[in-house]
């Protein structure tokens, strides 16, 4: 979709305006290979990036297959069946895109194929010892790390290497995350009623002639509601905050797409023009049972139509306001003109927390890497972590990786940037939002600014200045 396009002070400026620490952390030991944890797309893509670079690494995955969730076969995995990408194949990549045949959203079996080839073509495989869980990790006296591993099926005896640092590419989107909203859950239970959270949700035919409540009208909300209420005998969906719906494709064109490839229109005639070709396509909230948003289309991140509008028109899926309680075997709703409902069945669709080995939820929560990449105090330790945009975040995972790839490299070659760099662990850097998600957390980004803030970056750590 068009979007403000905002130009946010480049990395020079943070470099500029980044206050030295006096004790600056020492550089890791180029001798020992790099561990990545998990092969994922984040995974994959740091990888890929370690290999270009010509810097030793191995990698573990707790699963006996690559892929991370989009491996329904992983037992974390948060697939269900039907289920397709809700970005564009044409912004869901790792830098090599997928066939011109596939459909503009690919399904998940055709996301396994990609990264199946993308590891092969890329000589991956043969790094990645699978079924092996990383267990722990404690820092050496030397600053190396000892890490603990053990198989996946948990018979192993525990095994333990040392490595020069290590990269986490575990992701949040699986169901060791899960998240539910305090009370409700327990509510829910205490009163018969069966509950699962949207990762534990695999096909519809589960909820043939059932009373099914989905809570959470985000894009596996909305679209796990559509493909039930195909089979169950009624589908309430919660709403607390009504989500901006755009069609999954606009003149004929992904929305992501559109928003990547950008339009010659200034905003503020683009815009209105957006609206006008997405009121359209989606057409009234009155006529969905909800208000219309009362904040911009990209303060929050907007859900693609899957189905859902459809679903609700036809009346296969009705709205409701947010839940206020599970009582006497009904939920109850925050609109007291809605009535009380019996329900069979409440399916969370309500997210997921952020959880990291050797990283504080605290930490996790509050986005407080640098970059969203680097630890404070660690330079030993590294997360990939997934941001949010207007489009995948898997390219957005090779520039992360780039960098990653080049602060290793800027310490196999003693460069003067390494102490520079460190020395700056400890400096705030500003969420490259832009004008977007100004009502979102800090890891929903201005992909635009936070590419050109990452590429600012890696190229200043490559540059050949050495100590040496």
């Amino acid at each position: 979709m068009p979007r403000h396009r905002d130009n946010p002070a480049p990395f020079a400026n943070w470099l500029a305006s980044a206050d030295l620490e006096e004790t600056a952390c020492a550089p890791t030991n180029p001798n020992l290979p790099v561990l990545v944890v998990g092969a994922g797309p984040a995974g994959l893509a740091i990888m890929s990036a370690l290999a270009e670079a010509a810097i030793s690494f191995e990698a573990v995955e707790a699963h006996s297959g690559l892929g991370g969730i989009w491996n329904e076969t992983n037992p974390v995995s948060s697939i269900y069946e039907g289920l397709h990408t809700v970005t564009s194949r044409h912004t869901t990549h790792l830098g090599t895109k997928p066939p011109d045949d596939w459909p503009d959203y690919p399904s998940h079996r055709q996301v396994l194929t990609y990264f199946e080839g993308f590891a092969r073509d890329r000589g991956l495989l043969p790094h990645i010892r699978f079924g092996t869980r990383f267990e722990s990790a404690v820092k050496t006296a030397e600053g190396t790390w000892q890490v603990t591993f053990r198989g996946s099926d948990g018979t192993r005896r525990p095994t333990e290497r040392v490595f020069r640092a290590i990269v986490f590419a575990t992701g949040a989107h699986n169901k060791l995350c899960r998240s539910f909203p305090n009370g409700l859950r327990d509510q829910a239970l205490a009163e018969g009623i069966d509950v699962i959270h949207s990762a534990d949700y695999s096909h519809p035919s589960r909820y043939a002639g059932k009373r099914v409540l989905v809570v959470g009208v985000g894009n596996s909300g909305s679209d796990i509601a559509e493909k039930i209420s195909q089979e169950a005998k009624r589908v309430l969906i919660s709403v607390r905050t009504p989500p901006w719906i755009n069609p999954p494709t606009v003149w004929g064109v992904p929305c992501d797409k559109l928003a990547f490839d950008g339009t010659s229109l200034p905003d503020w005639l683009a815009m209105p023009i957006f609206h006008w070709a997405r009121s359209r396509a989606i057409g009234s909230y009155r006529r969905l049972g909800m208000l219309a948003p009362r904040y911009g289309l990209n303060d929050r991140l907007p859900i693609t139509d899957r189905g859902i509008v459809q679903a609700i028109r036809a009346g296969r899926v009705i709205v409701r306001s947010h839940v206020q309680e599970f009582r006497s075997g009904e939920v109850h709703f925050a609109d007291k003109r809605q009535a009380s409902e019996g329900v069979d069945v409440v399916i969370f669709a309500t997210g997921y927390q952020r959880h990291y080995p050797l990283l504080t939820d605290t930490d996790a929560a509050n986005g407080s890497l640098l970059f969203h990449l680097f630890h404070r105090r660690e330079p030993g330790l590294v997360y990939m972590m997934e941001t949010i945009g207007l489009r995948c975040c898997w390219p957005i995972f090779l520039e992360q990786a780039r960098c990653v790839a080049a602060y290793f490299n800027a310490e196999n070659v003693a460069s003067d940037r390494v102490a520079a760099f460190n020395s700056r662990r400890h400096a705030a850097v500003p969420p490259p939002k832009g004008k977007l998600f100004r009502l979102a957390d800090s890891y929903h980004l201005d992909y635009d600014a936070y590419t050109q803030l990452l590429r600012g970056l890696t190229q200043w750590l490559t540059h050949v200045s050495s100590t040496s």
